[in-house]
């Protein structure tokens, strides 16, 4: 054979080796990707980052609660000129007293017992119609 034969076959049979680690580093890749798409893998070797940035997300996913500002009369007043500011005083909602709560509270309760009477006394009465409508067998055990 020839010298050129012989590099020639050298060379086809490095690119031979040289497909055959393509096709494995393709397939790692692969593989590594689907690990990195499953959220659980990440949970279970890092549960504390996990809570921190589920913690870190509902915190600016969450809206801040509104700011009441409540400024003295003269400010206000001195706003108003410079301004020309127009208030509309609406019906502000009033919160539920105590005692209001307390007694939504007993009523939900007392609802809840009611029901809880109501139905125990229809499954009575339901056991016991069925009871006397099936008519016993002989032999049959009670």
């Amino acid at each position: 054979m020839t010298e050129t034969t012989l590099e020639a076959e050298h060379i086809q049979q490095e690119m031979r080796q040289v497909r055959a680690e393509l096709r494995d580093a393709v397939q790692d890749v692969v593989d590594s990707t689907e690990v990195l798409r499953q959220w659980q893998a990440y949970v279970r070797s890092y549960p504390w980052v996990c809570l921190g940035a589920a913690a870190a997300v509902g915190y600016f996913v969450v809206p801040t609660r509104m700011t009441v500002i409540r400024p003295d009369t003269a400010s206000l007043l001195d706003l108003a000129k410079k301004q020309k500011l127009v208030v509309k005083m609406d019906s502000l909602a009033q919160r539920p007293s105590l005692v209001k709560s307390l007694l939504g509270m007993a009523a939900g309760t007392l609802m809840q017992a009611g029901v809880a009477l109501a139905t125990k006394q229809v499954n009575e009465y339901l056991s016991r119609s069925a009871g006397a409508a099936m008519p016993q067998r002989e032999g049959a055990f009670p």
